[in-house]
């Protein structure tokens, strides 16, 4: 008997009261108990062959979505060639693949015996070969029936390359290039139907993510109009038509329990609906969307409410609650999108530790970012603030300006231990030498201390070991030429600016505090709306803090690199 029978089998002995172990079942039949959510128990319900989850943080998406959806491609397809794809490999080693394989294993499959990472199965064992399997073992997970996924990252270049798979599944979605997954990988997912033609999971996609934020990650919502227009070629809910079949095969399941000797026509019955539910989730596309409250019971409502304390309120909102983000009407950087973030990491250093305990936050200071060059010297700047202080890294790249870094800390502590966490970030970097940049907000006193933000940060990065080169950019720029600055460094293209790039890692908060800043008309001039700033119950990383850090980075780069081949000089570019 399949494990999609012994689950609907449990199931339904559940529904109907009765004890499994006490009907003397046969050795073949294996019972395994687990508590799924709603969206969970829905997703394997429905068994799409096309499934795009929007749902919320600490939902379960990977132990309770993605493991059960590609176990059972594995289990139904053997030999067969599936993948994991993510924006980046770290992200599939640090945070997909460990709670998966948690999951697996909560199935009751066992690492070495059932499954192999990064390595093949034991010749010893005689298992057979995948049908289109990959040359080399250090980027596959195998399995005892001959199956094997790869795991297939956007910023390897070409390891999509080459490949033909039979299904394939990705989580934080919202980070992939879309663009690129549609010309590359889904490309690789065709082919040997006679080996698997007419099985549902054959070709099948999984797609899930917290809810998306930007522009070009709103792909994932447009699959709802493709499942609704899917429904109305149809004349019905394609949906609620499989979910009730399979409520039908929880019904006999039932009466199998309490009508033991009508089995056979029972049983009959039961196996017509299976391949009507078969034949349903053939091309079937499925969207669905929940918060982290659907998981209440297994998240807890403590940790949720621990969360709503912690979390800025826009992640909150969107991570957690899984609501749909507003979009600004008047924003202060309308160019920034998902175009101006990148993934660069050094998989040298990445692959040169224990695999097995990625996932545990080993990978804590820069030698795992491959875009800080170490052999110059860092830019800084500071936003400084009584609730809270943040700093932006960067460094000239061609023709690129890359903010690299972000870092914060919130009352009580202070500048002083802000400049700890830089030290510590980047003990490692070979070249000790930082670019500050600070405005004349960094060098004023205040009663109660005659030693400015300046001096407590330079002194204590001195101390350190570092040589801080002190780059004063003068007066605060104006609104305006801040934000004419931006406008020429995100469209790129100018021959006197820098492009404007961001580490997607290593840049949460700089981000949203950049998407959620807008313009204000002041009573001479349009300026940046900091009001948030002085509304306490808001968590102060989301407000302008970090956008304010990040233009005077900005603008003391262009101020100190000389960008540009025509002579200009940056005051004279911007009127200064």
């Amino acid at each position: 008997m399949d494990d999609l029978l012994v689950d609907d089998l449990s199931a339904a002995a559940r529904l109907a009261g009765v004890d499994l172990n006490a009907l003397g079942l046969s050795d073949d039949v294996r019972v395994i108990s687990k508590h799924y959510n709603k969206p969970q128990m829905r997703s394997m319900l429905v068994g799409a062959n096309e499934e795009y989850a929007v749902w919320g943080r600490g939902t379960g998406k990977s132990e309770g979505l993605i493991a059960p959806k590609t176990f059972r491609n594995v289990e139904v397809m053997p030999r067969s060639h599936g993948c994991f794809v993510g924006a980046t490999y770290l992200q599939l080693l640090e945070r997909t693949l460990p709670p998966v394989i948690k999951g697996w294993e909560q199935m009751g499959m066992v690492r070495g015996r059932d499954f192999w990472i990064r390595e093949r199965p034991p010749k010893k064992l005689g298992i057979k070969q995948p049908i289109v399997g990959p040359l080399t073992a250090e980027h596959c997970i195998f399995f005892k029936n001959g199956a094997v996924a790869s795991m297939v990252s956007q910023d390897r270049p070409g390891s999509a390359n080459g490949k033909t798979v039979h299904w394939i599944a990705g989580d934080e979605a919202k980070f992939l290039d879309k663009p690129k997954l549609d010309n590359e990988l889904l490309m690789t997912n065709r082919g040997d139907e006679r080996f698997f033609g007419g099985i549902p999971e054959f070709h099948s996609l999984l797609f899930c993510t917290d809810m998306p934020t930007s522009k070009s990650a709103m792909w994932i919502l447009e699959e709802e109009k493709r499942m609704k227009q899917q429904w109305k070629d149809l004349g019905f809910d394609r949906i609620q038509f499989i979910l009730s079949i399979r409520a039908n095969i929880y019904a006999l399941y039932e009466k199998l329990l309490v009508y033991p000797a009508r089995r056979n026509a029972i049983l009959t019955e039961i196996a017509e609906l299976q391949q009507q539910w078969n034949k349903a989730r053939i091309n079937t596309v499925f969207f669905s969307e929940a918060s982290t409250l659907d998981n209440i019971h297994g998240f807890g409502a403590k940790n949720i409410a621990r969360l709503r304390e912690k979390l800025p309120p826009f992640i909150f909102d969107t991570a957690i609650l899984n609501r749909r983000p507003f979009l600004s009407e008047n924003p202060f950087y309308p160019d920034l999108d998902d175009c101006h973030f990148y993934d660069l990491i050094d998989y040298g250093f990445v692959n040169s530790l224990n695999t097995d305990q990625f996932g545990k936050g080993l990978l804590d200071d820069s030698r795992k970012d491959l875009d800080v060059d170490k052999y110059r010297p860092l830019d800084v700047a500071l936003d400084y603030g009584a609730k809270i202080n943040t700093l932006v890294v960067g460094q000239p790249s061609g023709r690129e300006y890359r903010m690299l870094k972000e870092l914060y800390v919130r009352t009580p502590e202070r500048v002083q231990d802000l400049a700890r966490l830089f030290c510590r970030y980047y003990r490692h970097h070979p070249t000790r030498t930082v670019n500050y940049f600070y405005d004349h907000t960094a060098i004023g006193t205040s009663p109660i201390s005659d030693v400015s933000a300046m001096e407590v940060f330079a002194d204590y990065l001195g101390r350190e070991g570092w040589n801080v080169e002190h780059q004063y950019i003068g007066h605060t720029p104006t609104p305006e030429h801040r934000y004419e600055l931006w406008g020429r460094a995100l469209r790129g293209g100018d021959a006197q600016i820098y492009r404007a790039m961001f580490n997607r890692e290593n840049t949460e908060f700089l981000r949203i505090s950049m998407q959620q800043a807008q313009i204000k008309q002041g009573s001479q001039r349009f300026e940046k709306d900091k009001s948030d700033e002085k509304n306490l119950s808001l968590d102060q990383r989301e407000t302008t803090h970090f956008s304010d850090a990040v233009d005077t980075l900005l603008t003391g780069a262009h101020m100190l690199h000389k960008f540009g081949s025509s002579g200009d000089t940056f005051d004279s570019l911007f009127g200064r």
